[in-house]
């Protein structure tokens, strides 16, 4: 069975979680139909977004200036075939640490993507204010023990907003981010996942689409999930 991990694009309108964080609206701007005289004709639209709109990933260009942008890394870096979801529920501002983690030690040590469901997801659309303002994150403890102890691992998805809570990571310059994206791996995350229709389901595989567009640090993704 083929799922969707990924939110629509403006599907909620005016709850869309990044106006909370003063990004523009996703808009697609249509454009005049344009006719041949002999009834045949086209519509072509202009889309307006941030590269951060909706389910998205960050690349290390994201928070370092050498970093590396979508199109450093090789199509296969975004197909991921051995998924682990941790279901590790937070509240308002907890943090994912370590001790989360380590009773899952022998999954991490085989996975090549780790997927973490906080149960936080379920304020986008009744709360996105409360979804972006008061979310979750991995603290940096967490993220270290990631890094430094699992080199399979080369994606982490997540259903909150962001890997660090987003007005602390304005406030302390983003460590969670540069721990995660550090070192020059071909290593990036998913934020504002959609992870409910995978919970209790074992996941066969995961692919990720970014758009390839060259100088970018982050790109909208739709994830599809095999599942049995």
């Amino acid at each position: 069975m083929i799922v969707e991990l990924s939110y629509i694009i403006g599907e909620r309108g005016e709850k869309e979680p990044v106006l909370v964080l003063g990004l523009s609206k996703p808009k697609v701007i249509p454009r005049s139909r344009f006719g041949d005289g002999q009834g045949k004709s086209n519509q072509t639209s202009i889309l307006e977004l941030s590269s951060h709109n909706g389910t998205h990933i960050d690349m290390p260009w994201h928070v370092f200036p050498n970093g590396k942008k979508i199109t450093d890394y090789d199509i296969s870096d975004f197909v991921f075939d051995r998924p682990f979801l941790v279901e590790c529920p937070k509240n308002d501002l907890e943090k994912i640490t370590s001790e989360d983690l380590k009773p899952y030690v022998e999954n991490l040590k085989n996975c090549d993507l780790l997927l973490v469901y906080t149960g936080f997801s379920k304020y986008r659309s009744t709360d996105p204010e409360r979804y972006v303002i008061k979310s979750p994150a991995f603290s940096t403890e967490a993220a270290k023990y990631i890094v430094d102890n699992f080199e399979n691992i080369r994606c982490i998805g997540m259903d909150f907003m962001g890997a660090e809570n987003i007005p602390e990571g304005r406030k302390t310059g983003w460590p969670v981010h540069k721990i995660l994206l550090g070192d020059n791996r071909n290593f990036f995350h998913i934020e504002d996942m959609n992870l409910a229709p995978v919970i209790g389901k074992k996941i066969k595989r995961v692919y990720v689409a970014p758009l390839r567009m060259v100088d970018l640090e982050a790109s909208p993704v739709t994830v599809i999930a095999e599942v049995e």
